[in-house]
Formats: structure tokens, sequence, C-alpha cells
């Protein structure tokens, strides 16, 4: 088992992240895709109104992953 950090925080439209909350979630997973689903199972740490980026880092504290949450751009309105 390999041993990721979720993080989230908030990322201006120039890219830059101005609000940074590192995470104590720590995810115990056999690969980085495992880590991934694990990650996006944390429904309540990812939807809170202050953020809108969250990402996965590996043991070395290279990002494995990320997602910007509110892009409305990634799915069209009905």
């Amino acid at each position: 088992m390999s041993t990721f950090h979720l993080h989230r925080g908030w990322r201006e439209p120039n890219g830059l992240i101005t609000h940074h909350v590192t995470s104590v979630k720590v995810i115990k997973a056999a690969s980085a895709s495992e880590a991934v689903s694990a990650a996006l199972a944390e429904g309540d740490f990812l939807t809170t109104d202050d953020i809108n980026l969250v990402w996965l880092t590996g043991a070395d504290g290279a990002m494995v992953w990320s997602l910007r949450l509110d892009d409305d751009e990634i799915v069209p309105s009905p």
C-alpha cells in the first residue's frame, strides 16, 4: 500500500492558489487510480464552499491528480 495525501484550496482565475488548506485526509491505496477513487468518495471534504480545487499527492509530494470544482464550462448546463 502507498500513502497519498488529499489537499484542497482556492485557485484564482489566473491560476494562483491563494487559500491552501492542507488535508488531514491520508489515503492508503495500492495505486494512484485507487487513491483517486477514494478521494472522489470524500464528498463532504470535496464540496465545501471555501474551496474550488482538490489535489492528490503521492508519498514523494508529487501531484498525481487534481480537480477544479468551479469550472462552468466542464459540464454544459441543461
